[in-house]
Order: C-alpha cells, then structure tokens, then sequence
C-alpha cells in the first residue's frame, strides 16, 4: 500500500514525509505489524531499564511509601479479572484498552507539582504494560496489541504535550513512544497505520474500533498543523466508521425470534343470510359479469370492422418521385458568361471549378467578398438536393514566402478550408463536407508561363447526389 492510500469508504489519508522516517528503530523501516513478540519485548525491557535508571538518577521526588511498578506482578488476582472480562467481551482488544482510553480522556488540565508528573508517567507505563500482558493472557494477537499500544502511547504523549504542564516538564523528550517502541513519529504513522489495516477490515476490525475511539478522543496527529486539518480528521472519522459498519453483522429482520404468541378465542355470532337473497346476489353479479363481458367484448369487435372494411378499399399508389437534379449551369450562367467558373454537370454529379486569381488576393487564403455570394448560392443549391461536396485546392509551382504559409501545400489546403466552412454556414451538414489541398501536384496548364499558372491556380468542387 502507498503513503496516500484510501479507505474504502472513500477517505483519503494523506501521504507523510518519509524523510522523517530516516531512523533505524522498526516503526521507521516499516515494520508496524510486528510478529517477533521476543524480540520487541527484549527492546521493550531495555529501553524500560535505561530509562527507570535516568528517571531515578535525575532524583525524581515520589511521595513516601511509592514503589515501582513489578512487572513480576502483573498476573495477580486483579489482572486475571480484567482477562476474563476481555475474553468474555465481544471485542477483546477494545475492553483491554478500556482503562487507557479513560486515561485519554480525563488527562488533568493542571499538575502544580512537578513530581506528580513524573507519577503519572510512571503509572501510564505500568499500565501500558498491564495492557501488553492482560492481551497476552487474553490470548489477542501480538500483531494486534503491537498496533494498538503503538497508537495509544502516540495519543497518550499528544495529550500530555498539549497541556500547560507537559511541555513545562519536557514530556516529548522522554514520552510513552519513544519508552515503548522506540520512535517519535506516531503524529505521522498513526494514520498510515490507519490505511494499511483499512485495507483488511475485517482481519482488523478490532484494531481500527480503537483507533476510532482514539480519534474521537480528540487526537489529531499530524492534522493539528496543516491547514484544513480539522475538516481532513472529520472526513477520515466518518470513512472509518462507515468501513467498520460495513464489517458488522446487520441486525436481524425478527428482533425477538423466539417470542410467543398468545391467542385468545373469542366465540363469534353467526351472520344469517335468507336463501331469497344469496340467489338474488348471486344472480345480479352473474347478470352483471355478462353484460361486462358483452361490453368489453364489443370494442375489439368494432375496431376489427372497421380495419377490415380499410382493407376493402382500393389501393392507391403514389407515383414515383422525381429525383431532383442540380442545376448549376443555369443558377451561374451569370458567371460562367463572364468566366469567373466553370461548370460541367452530368447524372449525378457536377465540377465547379473556381478561378484562383478571381477567388483569392495573390498568396493570400481569404475569399475575396464578390465570391461570398457566389459560394452560398451553390451551397445553398447542393443543400436542395442533398448533396455531398469535396473541395481540392490547386496553386501553380511558383514558390510563397509569406508567414504562415511555408509551402503551397499548406496553401492549398487553407484555401480548401476556408470554402468549406462558407459552405457550412450555408446549411449545408458538416457530415457532407469534405476539403483537402492539392498544391501543385496536379497542373491543368503549364508552369512555364504565366498562362499556365493561372489556370492552376484553382478550386475545384466536386458534388455528388
């Protein structure tokens, strides 16, 4: 899974730096869902010895008859207790962070004297490790309390460092985190660890109950500095909590199944009906049902008369329509009188052939306005016979140097495109249009003389309808 995964019920977690994670403690290589429970308890006991030992060096003041906590201990009759409660509990991970959680939420708002802080870190730490071995009895997965004590030190040292009196005793420089697992970075990792066990939900489902008690708690991480960060947790907590609903058994449709139904028998009176009238009814509804079934009978009937008696009419038949032929040479004989087109009609098809020099300034694509009307007047009459047009573009070999042209080529195929969309506005669809530049490859005259290469300079229209 990627830094940026999601929930699956649609909440984003955001990536976090993992230039943060240079570390070598093995929260920061990665490894959050720990299975070598000898190994990270043997971290555990050491770091726990070496920082009991700077804590008692540094003179800690404790109130007289304190003691440390023994961890030789913790499976007394009490412990054994909170075990069977745990097993007993629909959710054993969640009940055995019950005192925890508390522990989360009733964290005091003032501590006057110094060495009571040190008593309260020293009581979160036995119970912290009461949580480990009350799991362990349980018979709950190390991956699981690994993940979860994680995020409980992380919320439990964010708590503590929020208040007046944590960062006035330095509590970040000695936390429940860095005691336990060895790291400083749960802000970031607690939501990666969000993501990547909302990936398996229903292997993880305890796990993530706790993790969204501890959000709802207050707990913000990394949200607590970035902007928007309050709207973030509040899209992450509701993600979560459709996830693991998503993962519950649904209530079933019978909410007392095995409930009894009592009937009490209540002795009815007996409604007597005449024989006069039972026959009198039941002859009005066969009367009835007949003169229904008459009625409704009779409307297929009449429109079956009536379609038969169409049928009996003679057949009268259209004559053929006349197919429509274009007639270009009539509608331009203004034009081909004074040479500026020529046209050649046969069945079916016609050629327009547009002198270049008359229908464009020399190396230029735009249509001289004389011309305009001449075009639509075509377009208009290739559109009354449904025609389709193609639109070739010829220049004569003589080379252009003008901006935007860098050949005759590109020329011709301007000149092509800039007809075509004067005929679309003159309705004609856009599906009939069709345009493309020939540039010199296809002369009529010769390129040698001025001749020549007016005649191929030109546009040609070829309609077919």
């Amino acid at each position: 899974m990627s830094d940026s995964s999601e929930l699956n019920g649609g909440m984003p977690i955001p990536p976090f730096d993992q230039s943060r994670d240079a570390d070598t403690n093995p929260q920061a290589l990665g490894h959050f869902l720990l299975d070598e429970q000898n190994s990270y308890t043997d971290n555990i006991d050491n770091t726990d010895n070496t920082q009991h030992s700077a804590a008692f060096s540094r003179g800690a003041t404790r109130p007289s008859g304190f003691q440390p906590y023994d961890t030789a201990q913790l499976r007394g009759e009490s412990v054994q207790q909170r075990v069977a409660k745990a097993v007993a509990s629909p959710t054993p991970l969640l009940e055995a962070a019950q005192p925890l959680l508390r522990a989360l939420s009733e964290m005091p708002e003032q501590i006057a004297d110094a060495s009571q802080i040190q008593i309260l870190k020293e009581c979160l730490k036995n119970e912290i490790t009461l949580f480990s071995v009350v799991c362990d009895e349980a018979d709950i997965s190390w991956k699981k309390m690994a993940i979860v004590r994680y995020c409980l030190c992380t919320a439990l040292d964010e708590a503590a460092h929020t208040m007046s009196w944590g960062m006035i005793s330095g509590w970040s420089q000695s936390n429940l985190l860095n005691h336990f697992e060895g790291d400083n970075d749960g802000g970031n990792k607690f939501f990666l660890l969000v993501g990547r066990l909302s990936m398996s939900p229903h292997e993880y489902s305890d796990c993530l109950e706790v993790l969204l008690r501890i959000l709802g708690l207050g707990f913000e991480g990394r949200y607590s500095i970035i902007e928007d960060g309050d709207r973030q947790l509040t899209k992450i907590r509701q993600g979560l909590l459709t996830l693991l609903q998503s993962t519950r058994d649904t209530v079933p449709t019978v909410l007392s199944p095995h409930g009894l139904v009592t009937h009490q028998s209540r002795k009815r009176r007996g409604i007597f009906v005449p024989v006069r009238v039972s026959m009198l009814l039941c002859g009005f509804l066969i009367a009835a049902t007949f003169i229904g079934s008459k009625y409704f009978l009779s409307i297929p009937e009449s429109d079956l008369l009536k379609r038969m008696a169409v049928l009996q009419r003679p057949i009268v038949v259209a004559p053929p329509a006349v197919a429509q032929k274009l007639n270009l040479t009539v509608l331009l004989k203004d034009e081909i009188a004074k040479q500026l087109v020529s046209v050649d009609e046969t069945a079916g098809s016609s050629k327009v052939i547009f002198k270049g020099d008359t229908m464009f300034p020399v190396g230029s694509d735009k249509v001289r306005p004389e011309i305009i009307n001449i075009i639509e007047r075509v377009a208009q009459e290739i559109h009354r016979v449904q025609g389709a047009v193609l639109i070739v573009g010829h220049t004569d070999s003589m080379p252009i140097n003008k901006p935007g042209f860098p050949n005759n080529q590109v020329l011709s195929e301007r000149r092509a495109a800039n007809v075509a969309r004067l005929m679309e506005k003159a309705s004609i669809p856009t599906d009939k249009i069709r345009f493309e530049g020939k540039g010199e490859t296809q002369p009529v005259g010769s390129n040698d003389d001025a001749a020549g290469r007016s005649q191929n300079r030109r546009v040609e229209l070829f309609v077919n309808y």
